[in-house]
C-alpha cells in the first residue's frame, strides 16, 4: 500500500471534457506505470459508453502539458502527444 508520506515522482491528472473546459477528474503518479495503465483503461472504458467524451492525461502544472489524449478524433486510441502532431 502507497505511504501518504511519499512525494510524487511524475504528478499527472486525467482530465475529461463533454463540451467547453476541461476538468480535472482525479490526479496520480505518472511514474507508477501500473497506477497509469489502470487509468487508461478505466477511461477507454468509459469513452466507450459515451464517446463524446474525450480524455486526456496532462502534468499538472500550472499550465499543464498534454501527455496523451483519446477521443472520437483519436477513434477510440489513446494518442501520445507528439505523435499527434506528426
Amino acid at each position: 500500500m502507497p505511504n501518504s508520506n511519499t512525494s510524487t515522482e511524475r504528478p499527472a491528472q486525467l482530465q475529461a471534457n463533454v463540451a467547453g473546459a476541461w476538468k480535472t477528474v482525479l490526479t496520480f503518479d505518472a511514474g507508477d506505470d501500473a497506477a497509469g495503465d489502470k487509468i487508461q483503461q478505466g477511461a477507454l472504458l468509459l469513452h466507450e459508453a459515451s464517446p463524446s467524451t474525450s480524455y486526456r492525461i496532462t502534468t499538472r502544472d500550472r499550465y499543464p502539458v498534454v501527455l496523451c489524449h483519446l477521443g472520437k478524433n483519436t477513434y477510440g486510441i489513446w494518442m501520445k502527444a507528439q505523435e499527434a502532431q506528426q
